[in-house]
């Protein structure tokens, strides 16, 4: 069943038949986000084998494959910042207005665009879990690929990350700051993803 992109990791994996708590399943997850923490770069990692994309529980362990598989959602967003064109047009219009972009100020045409660039370019390993994301429901056209992609907008946005350690170390004035920011956020159009609350890796 698609689910939003405010939905917790858990709830993510949970929707895709992957067990959260299973450490092979949790394979899959970040083969899909191929180390999300490093920089992006050639690499040989350790990939689990997907040998059948219906049965999750055929994992191979220990088999070292060299890959190439760079995290595509990680490429998008960093292509989507490059160029202030991909904005909304009061947004870009603005000259205050900085990289790195939040998600809810991208045009929704070059959302869609994001989110089939990284269904299309999906290493083969995980094609198939990229396959059950595709929808023309609420979530569309991919809920798998939104997921992730503004995970990675989420994670990497500085003054989110920000407002959170203000939230950690300040208690109230942090926690409000990161509520004004949601509020902005709920105030955007939006048509094909709502801003997600918890991309955790």
């Amino acid at each position: 069943m698609p689910v939003g992109p405010r939905v917790s990791k858990e709830e993510f994996m949970h929707a895709l038949g992957l067990n959260p708590h299973d450490p092979h399943h949790e394979q899959y997850y970040r083969a899909m986000r191929v180390s999300i923490n490093r920089i992006f770069n050639a690499y040989s990692l350790p990939l689990p084998v997907y040998t059948h994309m219906h049965t999750p529980t055929s994992y191979i362990p220990t088999i070292p494959l060299t890959s190439r598989c760079q995290d595509e959602a990680i490429i998008v967003y960093n292509r989507m910042n490059l160029d202030t064109a991909n904005l909304l047009d009061n947004v870009r219009a603005d000259p205050a207005t900085r990289p790195p972009f939040f998600w809810h100020h991208i045009r929704p045409d070059c959302q869609r665009w994001a989110i089939l660039e990284i269904c299309h370019n999906a290493p083969p390993l995980v094609r198939g879990l990229f396959e059950r994301g595709a929808t023309n429901g609420e979530y569309g056209p991919n809920w798998v690929a939104g997921w992730l992609l503004y995970s990675v907008f989420r994670s990497r946005d500085v003054r989110n990350n920000r407002n959170r350690r203000k939230g950690e170390a300040g208690g109230s004035a942090g926690l409000e700051s990161d509520k004004r920011m949601r509020q902005d956020e709920t105030t955007q159009p939006k048509k094909y993803y709502d801003p997600v609350r918890n991309g955790t890796l």
